[in-house]
């Protein structure tokens, strides 16, 4: 008798998640996530605002010129 070859499941070509990515050969990224008032926060974006700055890169700044 003849074997019938199978037609479904198993691996597809081209199938399945990609290798690499958008961060390529760069650093890879992180996310903290604080607490605090909102009075506080109007403050945070002010004064980055003021700085030309983006609120994460104004906080990433404070930081390391401490």
């Amino acid at each position: 008798m003849e074997e019938l070859k199978k037609t479904r499941g198993g691996a597809r070509a081209g199938s399945g998640r990609k290798k690499g990515g958008k961060n390529q050969g760069e650093h890879k990224t992180g996310r903290i996530v604080i607490s605090c008032l909102e009075s506080e926060v109007t403050m945070i974006k002010l004064h980055a605002s003021e700085a030309g700055k983006t609120v994460s890169q104004f906080i990433i700044d404070l930081v390391k010129n401490r």
